[in-house]
């Protein structure tokens, strides 16, 4: 009876051990989608795992900066079309809209501005 419930023990310590080495690290995580080439699913990334993410601050706020960079330039064809929407691949206006909800900041300065003037295709 002790040996069966020990053996169980050992069986779910195991599992949970392998589980939890099978997880990427945060590090990795940023690394791979850095490679992406999506500056918003990376600083969203980053706005969502920051104290994991302490020692990959410039990492971090380069991507966001190129994602604001980015919105910036987008809300700045508005500019060029006048009374007429700009029109955002969706998927991508997705990621931008991911971004301005989890980015408190960002979100403040740019949310209203993006949803009055951005359509999703």
């Amino acid at each position: 009876m002790i040996f069966r419930i020990w053996m169980k023990v050992v069986l779910i310590l195991s599992v949970a051990i392998s589980l939890t080495q099978c997880k990427k690290s945060a590090t990795r995580q940023l690394d791979e989608l850095l490679e992406s080439r999506s500056p918003f699913l990376a600083a969203t990334f980053c706005e969502k795992n920051k104290t994991q993410l302490v020692d990959r601050n410039d990492d971090c706020d380069r991507v966001t900066r190129a994602a604001k960079e980015e919105i910036d330039i987008i809300l700045n064809r508005k500019l060029d079309l006048g009374i007429a929407p700009v029109i955002v691949e969706k998927t991508k206006g997705k990621e931008i809209e991911e971004f301005l909800q989890t980015h408190t900041r960002m979100g403040i300065r740019y949310w209203e501005i993006w949803k009055a003037n951005v359509i999703l295709e």
